[in-house]
């Protein structure tokens, strides 16, 4: 089909037939024919949820570094989140294809200039101490980055969390994650003019895989710095120190 005609019918599709189309589960792309990179059918949302109440919190460095773990109020408070982040169907997953197990998934929704505005005229206060203090910071991250000025647009898509089991590391799949939805998730979203896609990278590995996709990073902090600053305890070690600079990263698709 030509770009015309691709065009075309874009602008043809009422909102409710866009709504239904981007809703079914769908396989983006394969690796090697072991792995399948999809939308998360109904079915397997609790499987999803599985996947971060079991691994990413135990993964992933704020929760790491913040000790999220020990503090169960707030991994239930992240949980919640998680849920209400993956509802609206945008999220994507890595299927292995021999065992159906999720063994990656990339957490994203459309962010409108309209919520920004109200999140941002009050004071989000969530259960567990924990999760509040890696809440404050992200927070502090996205006010230092007012997404919806930079790229004068009212939508953004935000990754919310990217995240590959450690022993399927170094196959390419958190890669191809991100690609999704760089290529196809965010492209769709220009049907309610959202161009951009944005989020906060933890982690070189992290950082230099969105940077080789075309993420450029408009703010930096020191995670540790920033605790010291604020009287937040952290539990830090010498590989978490090495990874502790956190980075606002953005690109627009065009």
């Amino acid at each position: 089909m030509s770009k015309q005609k691709q065009e075309l019918s874009a602008e043809e599709e009422t909102d409710e037939e866009f709504i239904t189309r981007i809703t079914q589960p769908r396989v983006w792309t394969t690796l090697n024919d072991t792995f399948a990179i999809q939308s998360i059918p109904e079915d397997r949302l609790e499987d999803v949820i599985d996947l971060f109440t079991h691994y990413y919190v135990h993964e992933e460095q704020l929760c790491i570094g913040n000790g999220l773990t020990h503090d169960q109020e707030s991994v239930d408070q992240f949980i919640e989140l998680v849920k209400h982040w993956i509802s609206d169907t945008l999220s994507t997953i890595v299927i292995e294809k021999s065992s159906g197990k999720i063994v990656g998934v990339v957490v994203c929704r459309v962010c409108l200039v309209e919520d920004h505005s109200l999140n941002f005229s009050r004071l989000r206060l969530y259960d567990g101490k924990i999760w509040n203090e890696i809440h404050n910071f992200n927070n502090y991250l996205n006010q230092k980055v007012n997404i919806y000025n930079l790229y004068g647009t009212d939508a953004f898509c935000r990754i919310y969390a990217w995240f590959v089991l450690p022993p399927y590391r170094h196959r390419g799949l958190g890669t191809k994650l991100l690609e999704s939805v760089i290529a196809k998730r965010v492209p769709e979203m220009m049907h309610f003019g959202c161009k951009v896609v944005s989020g906060i990278f933890t982690g070189k590995t992290s950082q230099r895989i969105a940077e080789s996709l075309g993420l450029k990073t408009l703010y930096e902090a020191n995670h540790m710095e920033w605790a010291t600053q604020n009287n937040v305890q952290l539990n830090y070690n010498e590989l978490l120190a090495e990874n502790a600079l956190v980075k606002v990263m953005a690109m627009e698709i065009i």
